[in-house]
């Protein structure tokens, strides 16, 4: 496996590399696409059966949206720092776990496409109906900290639904990271980084890797993602290292 995907990645770079090319020249996309049952043992938790990730479905979600069918939406986001006043009107100190409905159009301001954190915005919308509950002792609490240990253990967080390109870029389901490695002696983010990180990857986890190539036409990487590097590959690659 380490040999055949070595050719891959060396073939790939070689078909763009250049030392007087632009800076992009040569650099390769690699996604590691995981088994359905690779993270089976990691707690989970939804609002309910009619409600879809905020933000992408992945693994880790801990935002949802629910269409109420009735011109109106409800948002539960778990994990909220405190902003605000307190439930009881004191000063705010304990995260919490909000879950707001109003009309859809009343959620325009919250910005929830980049951050589910925008969601407390709907404290100064007239007519939400805002519930608050301690996040402390909320199974969503359970999911965050699940996730926080793998992302220090393993320096990635596995994706789903892609939020730049939309939709499931390897079928519905499928859980996925991204790396971008760039042969032009970038401190631990060249070829051989990728190598190993992503032989580790697949081995820790029987991923299945892709490679894609650098276009010139267009300029960016093949491939569903473009240039948009979703893990950083030194940052995972030493936490690898540190894992395995």
């Amino acid at each position: 496996m380490k040999r055949s995907l070595r050719s891959h990645i060396e073939s790939n770079i070689n078909k763009t590399w250049s030392k007087k090319g632009r800076y992009n020249n040569g650099i390769v996309g690699l996604a590691l696409l995981f088994p359905v049952d690779a993270f089976a043992d990691a707690p989970t938790w939804t609002p309910g059966p009619d409600f879809r990730a905020l933000n992408g479905a992945s693994p880790c979600n801990t935002a949802f949206v629910r269409d109420n069918g009735d011109g109106t939406q409800t948002v539960v986001v778990a994990g909220l720092t405190a902003q605000l006043p307190s439930m009881t009107g004191g000063t705010w100190t304990e995260d919490e776990v909000w879950t707001v409905t109003a009309p859809v159009d009343d959620f325009d301001g919250c910005g929830l496409g980049s951050s589910a954190y925008g969601i407390t915005a709907m404290w100064h919308v007239p007519g939400a109906v805002i519930e608050r509950e301690l996040y402390a002792t909320h199974p969503a609490a359970a999911v965050d900290a699940y996730w926080e240990e793998f992302q220090k253990t393993y320096g990635f967080l596995p994706e789903g639904e892609h939020r730049g390109a939309g939709g499931w870029p390897f079928g519905k389901g499928q859980a996925w990271t991204y790396l971008i490695c760039y042969p032009d002696g970038r401190a631990g983010e060249d070829e051989v980084t990728l190598l190993e990180t992503a032989v580790a990857l697949a081995r820790k986890f029987d991923a299945k890797a892709r490679v894609y190539p650098y276009n010139l036409h267009r300029k960016e990487l093949e491939g569903p993602f473009g240039d948009d590097s979703v893990s950083c590959l030194r940052f995972v690659a030493r936490s690898m290292g540190k894992a395995l």
